[in-house]
């Protein structure tokens, strides 16, 4: 019997868990307009320009430098 009081009590606690979530990913949704969608687009590119852009600088300097062998 006191089994299924704490398979009870998981289950209240798990859907406390969800419903929470669930009014997390609802703001979180709230939230998308288009000033988001130009923020995650201004944010892809500063991390092409600082991630990508120098990696790719080094992978060529270095090729560059063994062709020029």
């Amino acid at each position: 019997m006191s089994e299924q009081i704490d398979v009870t009590q998981e289950l209240a606690k798990l859907q406390q868990r969800v419903e929470h979530l669930e009014e997390r990913v609802e703001k979180a949704e709230s939230r998308q307009g288009p000033l988001w969608f130009l923020w995650e687009a201004i944010r892809s590119i500063l991390i092409g320009l600082f991630i990508v852009g120098p990696v790719v600088a080094i992978i060529f300097g270095v090729l560059g430098a063994i062709s020029g062998k």
